[in-house]
């Protein structure tokens, strides 16, 4: 008897098996991901198209992504995008993968800048765009931003992003510029978020899950706050009066990057927003 032409339901649950066996937590969603990549289906297409027969060139094309997720490639470069704020960000290397957690530094952002006339916001070390981006697609009224990064790639990638994602109007509030850390910055800026390098040469030499994104977007130095510390340092020189701070860190550097800030403003309020998980995330200089 001629061989059943496989479906793509069974191609899913076996490369789902098969990521699942080298120890991914998140098979099942990569598997479906990278099918739906494949196909250029969404979700719920998908579901309809489980008993349909998947096509050779398809299921050739699926099984090396699976392969390459297999090795350790991150599924979002894989596919090339990534969804952040309901949006979907194109990705790739070179840039840092929009983490879920820096979504609750965008929402705490935008409840900010809803009480702000006409707000100055910088995002330093944009990357792919993603908080920047989302602020200019989901900030109620007019907002002027300005995205800064060192990295030529991540700045092409933001720009792809922005001129993607958002229309015409809301595209002329993003300014996104070459630059380290403020010096690209406006004076004075109602609003500065930064999601850093913030991770010591020891932590991600001890988490091959790394190994794909750029270094250049992981690597915050000795202790992991060189660049936040530069960046405290001269926010006194760009920040309005009143002005407020959000940054993403590591849970342990929280406290430590919570006292660089009441020393810089003294009598501000200054707090911690904890992530998904519960662990401490974001330090927020509350604006005034």
């Amino acid at each position: 008897m001629p061989q059943q032409p496989r479906t793509c339901q069974d191609v899913l649950r076996e490369a789902a098996t098969r990521l699942a066996e080298t120890g991914i937590e998140t098979s099942r969603l990569d598997a479906e991901v990278l099918l739906r990549h494949v196909l250029g289906v969404s979700r719920a297409e998908l579901f309809l198209r489980y008993p349909e027969p998947l096509s050779n060139d398809h299921q050739q094309l699926y099984e090396n992504l699976v392969a390459r997720r297999v090795s350790g490639e991150p599924v979002a470069y894989l596919a090339g995008v990534r969804e952040f704020m309901g949006l979907p960000f194109k990705v790739g290397p070179g840039v840092l993968i929009p983490r879920p957690e820096t979504e609750l530094l965008v929402e705490w952002a935008l409840g900010q800048i809803a009480e702000m006339p006409e707000p100055v916001v910088v995002d330093v070390g944009t990357g792919s765009g993603a908080i920047a981006v989302s602020i200019a697609s989901l900030a109620p009224d007019p907002v002027r931003i300005v995205a800064t990064d060192v990295s030529p790639r991540a700045l092409g990638i933001a720009r792809g992003n922005a001129d993607a994602i958002l229309g015409p109007e809301r595209r002329g509030w993003l300014r996104i510029q070459a630059g380290s850390l403020l010096e690209p910055a406006p004076n004075p800026v109602d609003l500065v978020l930064a999601n850093l390098p913030y991770l010591t040469p020891e932590q991600i030499a001890g988490n091959p899950r790394l190994d794909a994104e750029p270094r250049l977007a992981l690597d915050g130095g000795g202790d992991g706050l060189d660049l936040v510390r530069a960046l405290i340092a001269d926010l006194p020189r760009v920040l309005a009066p009143g002005g407020g701070v959000g940054l993403e860190l590591d849970p342990a550097q929280t406290g430590i990057v919570e006292d660089m800030l009441r020393e810089s403003f003294p009598g501000r309020t200054v707090r911690t927003i904890g992530d998904l998980a519960g662990l401490a995330r974001h330090v927020v200089m509350e604006p005034v």
